[in-house]
């Protein structure tokens, strides 16, 4: 479908609604993690978009960084060496990724990227933290409205909050077609969706999202049956991993990503004081790993394990990554123990090379899954 075509190609940090929002020269925000509270930057007239890296080897980072770091972090920061960011005001980095949080510094000094906040993000959620959290993000605040010389009025997070948390329900609703078999959506145009997402303003989304709702109705070209997964694990900035599983048999149903499911699953609070809404929902929205605890985040695999009718899971660490690194084992537990579910867990690099490597244990798994 053309409609699908057209979302992934927004995924570019070269799409027309960016180069459009430049030339009204309003600013552009780079940022790093799911936990960026996109609904104060959006309600400052500032475009916030994900900074997603690429699969080329970063070599310029490699100057910079050794083996040891995370690959996805690396790409990102050699993508901004190249200069492919440049249409970026500023970079914004939330207290999450210990990787993401180190290259912040090699971001402001190294690139010609100079505005730069870091965002000091509670490692759990509790009536403490999100107090805290809320006054951090009353400086969060002030850094924009000086920085960007902008107004940031409850007015504006009333609409900023409004229109995301549209973007928010129609997400979900494309989530749903995935319930069918065959399902009316791949993983892989799902994913890009969701990544599309990130990348423009969410009016703009919400607009295409209702074309895309209406028009897959009478979708002919449905991807074909397979064996249903659930993918969990690192940052995913690109849909070559799924085309990978689609292409051995698998169909990826639902996910448990930040860049995915995570994104979009909990509103936001449209009443009262709007950053403390804020403030709430984006320390208790379904967890990231580094969060304590991951009780709620396993619920939610659980979940979308009935919902989907989910046959087996894959879990995807990426090298480097401590957080899920240490959490894919427990994860994988829950999952044989209480829910009867296959479940391979695999590492990977952030690099066409690394996703290819992966397609004969994929493959296997989803053979043992069709016997």
């Amino acid at each position: 479908m053309e409609l699908l075509e057209q979302f992934r190609n927004l995924i570019s940090v070269e799409n027309k609604f960016i180069k459009g929002w430049k030339h009204q020269n309003k600013p552009v925000l780079g940022y790093a993690c799911s936990y960026t509270p996109e609904e104060i930057i959006y309600g400052g007239g500032i475009l916030p978009i994900r900074v997603l890296g690429s699969l080329e080897p970063p070599k310029l980072a490699d100057v910079y960084l050794p083996v040891n770091v995370c690959s996805f972090a690396k790409c990102c920061f050699n993508k901004a060496l190249k200069g492919e960011y440049g249409l970026l005001d500023g970079y914004v980095v939330s207290n999450s990724c210990d990787n993401q949080n180190k290259t912040y510094d090699l971001w402001r000094h190294c690139t010609a990227i100079h505005k730069t906040y870091f965002i000091n993000t509670p490692h759990s959620a509790t009536e403490n933290t999100i107090k805290f959290f809320y006054e951090e993000l009353e400086r969060f605040k002030e850094w924009l409205t000086k920085e960007f010389d902008v107004e940031i009025s409850e007015e504006n997070l009333k609409d900023a909050i409004e229109i995301f948390n549209e973007n928010r329900r129609l997400l979900k609703s494309v989530y749903e077609l995935r319930k069918r078999s065959p399902p009316l959506v791949s993983g892989s145009e799902a994913l890009e969706i969701v990544l599309s997402s990130m990348m423009i303003p969410k009016d703009e989304h919400n607009k295409l999202l209702r074309a895309l709702l209406e028009e897959i109705k009478s979708r002919e070209d449905l991807p074909k049956k397979g064996v249903r997964l659930l993918v969990s694990g690192s940052v995913m900035g690109n849909s070559e991993l799924f085309r990978l599983i689609e292409s051995v048999g698998g169909r990826v149903v639902a996910d448990d990503l930040c860049t995915g499911s995570r994104y979009f699953w909990n509103l936001v609070r449209e009443n009262g004081d709007f950053t403390m809404a804020i403030a709430e929902r984006y320390l208790c929205k379904i967890p990231c790993p580094f969060m304590y605890s991951s009780e709620e985040r396993f619920k939610h695999v659980r979940e979308m394990v009935k919902l989907f009718d989910v046959e087996g899971v894959l879990i995807f660490s990426l090298k480097s990554c401590d957080v899920h690194s240490f959490d894919a084992p427990l994860l994988a537990e829950e999952l044989r123990e209480n829910e009867g579910l296959p479940v391979s867990c695999l590492e990977w690099e952030h690099s066409l090379s690394g996703i290819a490597q992966l397609r004969t244990r994929i493959e296997a798994f989803i053979e043992m899954l069709e016997e």
